[in-house]
């Protein structure tokens, strides 16, 4: 056994003690190789004790493969820092995908010595290491921002947009301006700051995935909230995402308030589309010629309080779709 320097505390006789007592002592101890207790754990010849020796060897290897995986996920934010950026916030979002509810977007910008271990991408993480993580990313961040926008919006705006404006709004709510913004996937469109599109950028950005964390937990616990005003879809459960459950709900109750009317099945059985919707769809089809467009446009304009969100978008879509055909049109004609 290797000589043990005079201000070490003293190596237990671990041949006189149970399995169970050096059990005990290893969780309090996580000794590593070249410790002294390690090198008595090795002289050890009983099954029980090599069996926790190689339990041991196997938490060292997960915890440095962990320290890896983190430092990698920092590097870009590293990287930004080495370039003179000081502050670099990640951003990600919650509920693109969903029949119901908001999107909800986060910005975080982290410290460079981070001391939360485990930050991943939120779906890979179970909901209870989510919230532990929430709590300590809210507690330990330089900054957070979360925006949201809501289903109607979503409906007259589209998704897309719908997402972008939730990411805008959680970096207006950061206390201080980033210098930089790394977000998950595609650039944020009418975004007046250095930013750089990460593709899969929730498993290559601690920031992102932490922002990823901070959006997917906030959200959820919005739907919990609507489960208890919409009683029977089971936004609890499901989230609002399209689940064989809550299309049966839907097929049962019909749409609640907060259902996204531009999903063709929420449409579809929220009772189709409205007479106003299909006379107006028809009159702009029709229209020869761009007084006739024009016309039908003004109508629509005027009843706007007649038409819901997903069809006043439709029919604008519709009217620029015409009237490009009618300039292609004329400009075909001799």
């Amino acid at each position: 056994m290797p000589e043990r320097p005079e201000s070490a505390e003293p190596v237990p006789d671990i041949g006189s003690m149970t399995l169970s007592e050096i059990k005990l002592l290893v969780a309090g101890a996580h000794p590593e190789p070249g410790d002294l207790l390690w090198g008595a754990l090795e002289e050890d010849g009983r099954k029980g004790v090599r069996n926790m020796l190689a339990r041991c060897r196997r938490r060292l290897a997960a915890d440095e493969r962990e320290r890896d995986r983190t430092a990698e996920m920092r590097r870009l934010e590293a990287e930004l820092w080495e370039d003179g950026h000081e502050t670099v916030a990640g951003v990600d979002e919650a509920g693109r995908g969903p029949l119901a509810g908001p999107v909800v977007a986060a910005a975080v910008v982290l410290p460079r010595e981070l001391g939360i271990d485990g930050i991943d991408d939120s779906k890979k993480l179970s909901p209870a290491k989510r919230d532990r993580l929430y709590d300590l990313i809210l507690r330990d961040a330089v900054g957070v921002g979360v925006g949201c926008v809501s289903e109607t919006v979503i409906d007259e705006k589209n998704i897309l947009r719908a997402t972008f404006r939730a990411m805008r709004e959680a970096l207006d709510r950061l206390e201080r301006s980033p210098d930089h913004v790394l977000v998950d996937g595609d650039p944020i469109r009418g975004l007046d700051l250095p930013q750089t599109g990460v593709p899969k950028g929730d498993e290559r950005s601690a920031a992102i995935a932490a922002a990823s964390i901070i959006a997917k937990v906030t959200r959820d616990r919005m739907m919990v909230e609507h489960d208890a005003r919409y009683p029977g879809y089971g936004f609890a459960v499901h989230k609002g995402y399209g689940t064989p459950e809550h299309i049966a709900a839907l097929r049962r109750l019909g749409p609640c308030e907060i259902h996204r009317r531009s999903f063709r099945i929420v449409h579809e059985l929220g009772g189709g589309v409205s007479r106003r919707y299909a006379g107006f769809r028809s009159e702009l089809l029709a229209a020869e010629n761009a007084a006739a467009l024009e016309s039908a446009a003004g109508r629509i304009a005027e009843a706007r309080g007649e038409l819901d969100a997903y069809e006043l978008r439709r029919l604008r879509a519709l009217y620029k779709r015409c009237y490009v055909r009618l300039a292609v049109h004329l400009a075909r004609r001799p």
